[in-house]
């Protein structure tokens, strides 16, 4: 299932999770767009419940985006203790974190310039269908 594309001040992308194989998405990076496959959802609910979106770059799996770390969609975030299943996601909107660290990065993608970082942004979880999530994000970030 193709992904609905965001916009953003540098970046945006959307996207669907499926349960067998992963999903896709497509990232819009100053005007150019790149696709991701092998995207997976990751939660734990509870107290410190989080969420992790992931998903490999598509045009080049095997490069590196910058040298040692591979490319693609890495989001996560915090989720609120009253989430306790899927379903519960169906029209959340929640911000995601980016820990600049060195070794993490929100978009890295061959061709891209190097790795972004999160300012500020959000993934909205639009619509939930069993075990597949379908999600968008926007936000400011930094190269």
């Amino acid at each position: 299932m193709a992904g609905s594309v965001g916009h953003a001040r540098r970046g945006g992308c959307g996207g669907s999770v499926e349960e067998a194989g992963g999903g896709t998405a497509t990232a819009t990076i100053a005007g150019r767009t790149f696709e991701v496959n092998n995207v997976e959802m990751n939660l734990a609910f509870g107290k410190d419940g989080s969420f992790q979106i992931g998903g490999d770059d598509a045009a080049n799996p095997d490069e590196d985006c910058v040298p040692g770390l591979g490319g693609g969609l890495a989001l996560y975030g915090g989720l609120p203790d009253s989430i306790t299943s899927l379903a519960d996601l169906a029209g959340l909107e929640l911000p995601f974190e980016f820990s600049g660290d060195g070794d993490d990065f929100n978009l890295c993608f061959v061709g891209s310039n190097g790795l972004l970082g999160v300012e500020t942004g959000t993934v909205r979880f639009t619509a939930v269908d069993g075990r597949n999530v379908t999600f968008t994000f926007s936000g400011s970030f930094i190269l």
